[in-house]
């Protein structure tokens, strides 16, 4: 194993910090990151050392949560090496027996903007307004700018698109960066089985770990992840990662349900 020396704490206190701004997550609260961009090609161990600080990419910048007041978004992932099926993983496939399974290099096509725009316009019901060319700029810069390091994988039933992920790869970690999916097909739970299929796919090509992302517990759209599993939880205090059991239950002691600072439990 090939392994990166560099100091969390060093590391993490030589990042500026964004001002802040209104959370993505949570309206009524405020929201700041740690972060750099990244012109050059980085090596996979590179990746690894910033997937295991708990690091994000949104196109060529790296970034981490940094909030005053809220600790909310936990960095989530699940060790390959122990992960197993479940029966409702089984039933997943099964559900989805009928599609293909492809994988590429990152790449832009009609199919995949219309699937984009599709897949947006369901999830904002058109609430913000934008355009279709201003909602494709976001899918150009944040699925594909800065993915020299990365693979998607895609699905197909027959010929057509119904959804795909993009993965960053590090040399032993695999981060899912981003994820769309045909939001007619609901009965198919796509996205869980985009999310499935790319833990297989890491594990049985040797990865070590699968980073889920940002996990929010309770939120509407981010607590879906707990039920992925076996899973560990990043402490950004100390930079170790917990089996995310045991550390939620101190977390929630600490920081109360909510992971407000301003209001506690």
């Amino acid at each position: 194993m090939i392994t990166m020396q560099i100091d969390y704490f060093q590391f993490l206190n030589s990042l500026p910090e964004t001002p802040e701004s209104e959370c993505s997550y949570y309206p009524d609260r405020r929201s700041k990151v740690k972060g750099f961009i990244l012109r050059e090609n980085i090596p996979s161990e590179g990746l690894d050392v910033l997937f295991r600080f708990g690091f994000r990419r949104s196109g060529n910048f790296f970034y981490r949560t940094n909030c005053s007041n809220c600790s909310h978004c936990l960095s989530y992932r699940i060790p390959l090496e122990i992960f197993q099926k479940t029966s409702s993983h089984k039933r997943l496939e099964k559900i989805n027996s009928d599609l293909s399974l492809k994988t590429s290099l990152p790449q832009i096509d009609v199919n995949k903007e219309s699937l984009y725009l599709k897949y947006q316009r369901h999830r904002h019901k058109g609430s913000h307004g934008e355009s279709d060319f201003e909602i494709l700029e976001t899918m150009k810069f944040q699925m594909y700018v800065g993915s020299e390091n990365s693979l998607e994988l895609l699905l197909y039933k027959n010929d057509v698109l119904l959804g795909w992920i993009l993965l960053d790869l590090g040399l032993e970690t695999v981060s899912a960066v981003y994820s769309v999916f045909d939001p007619e097909e609901s009965k198919r739970s796509l996205g869980n089985y985009l999310i499935l299929s790319s833990i297989l796919w890491a594990k049985e090509k040797g990865f070590k770990e699968f980073q889920l992302g940002l996990f929010l517990p309770g939120h509407p759209k981010m607590d879906y992840k707990k039920n992925w599993k076996p899973s560990e939880i990043l402490n950004r205090n100390t930079g170790v990662w917990y089996e995310s059991g045991s550390f939620l239950s101190d977390y929630i002691l600490e920081n109360g349900p909510n992971g407000d600072k301003r209001i506690g439990a």
